[in-house]
């Protein structure tokens, strides 16, 4: 008796696949089309619905921004014009006062920067400074006189210490500035500088002391 259950058993189920095989195309298709008009007309309610979404565009990291205050600005050390005569340095510093930068930014002593000071040899923005403890700030130009062109008496041989930035740290300020030690520029509109007569009187006094020199080597 198990044994024909068992056979009855397999065959309907064999007849009922063959039944679903020999299905008419048309009758699954027909099915098909009717599930998805149900789906159409269903009318389903969203959880999120579209107008809370806002479009966002990401800017890329590349461009930038003329108009932002960003602090950290990017030095372009592959700048031929600037990197031929100067060099981007740092340092600490406990005033920003202008003789302290000068000292730390040009290596010369304090005593030298006096001298420097009271022949009128520096200049801050193109201008003279009337006490050597003014404090300078970010952007400023300080400028040592070192001579007048010996080509062109209306340009200047300076020393140029241009101010990047300024960070403030526990115990000290760190100083980010572009070095020139040797820049030729024109002479200052608003204060130009006057060689004293003592330079003048100097520089003579080398000129006579060179020629005697070369003469001496040359016919004696």
């Amino acid at each position: 008796m198990n044994v024909l259950r068992r056979r009855s058993y397999l065959r309907q189920n064999l007849l009922r696949f063959v039944s679903l095989e020999a299905r008419p195309r048309s009758l699954i298709i027909s099915s098909k089309n009717v599930l998805e008009k149900n789906l159409q007309s269903a009318k389903l309610s969203p959880t999120c619905p579209l107008n809370n979404y806002s479009l966002c565009r990401c800017k890329s990291k590349k461009q930038a921004d003329p108009d932002s205050d960003d602090e950290s600005e990017i030095l372009d050390d592959n700048d031929v014009s600037l990197s031929r005569d100067s060099k981007v340095i740092k340092f600490n510093t406990t005033s920003l006062r202008t003789d302290a930068i000068l000292k730390a930014a040009l290596g010369v002593a304090r005593n030298k920067i006096e001298t420097i000071f009271y022949d009128s040899k520096i200049r801050v923005n193109g201008k003279k400074i009337l006490k050597k403890s003014a404090p300078v700030r970010i952007d400023y130009e300080i400028d040592v006189i070192k001579s007048v062109s010996p080509k062109n008496p209306e340009h200047l041989y300076v020393s140029r210490i241009e101010i990047i930035n300024l960070a403030a740290k526990e115990d000290a300020i760190v100083v980010t500035a572009r070095r020139f030690k040797t820049l030729l520029i024109e002479n200052y509109e608003t204060d130009p500088y006057k060689p004293s007569t003592a330079d003048d009187d100097n520089k003579t006094c080398i000129y006579v002391y060179s020629v005697i020199y070369v003469y001496s080597v040359i016919y004696i």
